[in-house]
């Protein structure tokens, strides 16, 4: 299976669509302003695309009011943050992020992370549910 977005965020000031596959550790960004014009063809708008470069794969992603992005790494049960500068930390490991989905940002500066645990789906695993329940989300004070 490949998904060619899947991760998609805007930055703060609204500026930039920053995008990625759900399968590949690409992340790629765009100026909205491209974005709202009618008139560009899609060759065109590829042209104004900007590769990144290679992070971690991830479902979803979000920013906070500093720029900062944050995304789950589904493959190591982690989240990361990418800061303005491209440089990308590991802020939480935990074995209980089992593909880290969605994310939501509270005003007292909290991350909070639903986890979907797609890899566990009966269509991943020989036709057995080795899903976990209650679904949990979980919540982590901002670096």
């Amino acid at each position: 299976m490949h998904i060619h977005s899947d991760g998609i965020a805007l930055s703060p000031d609204g500026e930039w669509l920053y995008y990625k596959p759900l399968t590949d550790n690409k992340l790629y960004r765009i100026q909205t302003e491209y974005l709202r014009n009618p008139d560009l063809s899609e060759q065109e708008l590829k042209m104004h695309v900007q590769d990144l470069g290679r992070f971690t794969t991830t479902d979803g992603m979000i920013f906070d009011l500093d720029g900062n992005l944050y995304l789950g790494d589904y493959q190591n049960y982690a989240i990361v943050q990418i800061t303005p500068d491209l440089e990308m930390k590991t802020i939480m490991k935990d074995d209980r992020l089992i593909w880290p989905d969605s994310y939501s940002l509270s005003t007292d500066g909290h991350l909070y992370i639903s986890c979907s645990q797609i890899n566990k789906q009966p269509d991943y695993n020989e036709g057995k549910n080795q899903r976990t329940l209650p679904y949990t989300i979980y919540r982590m004070p901002l670096p």
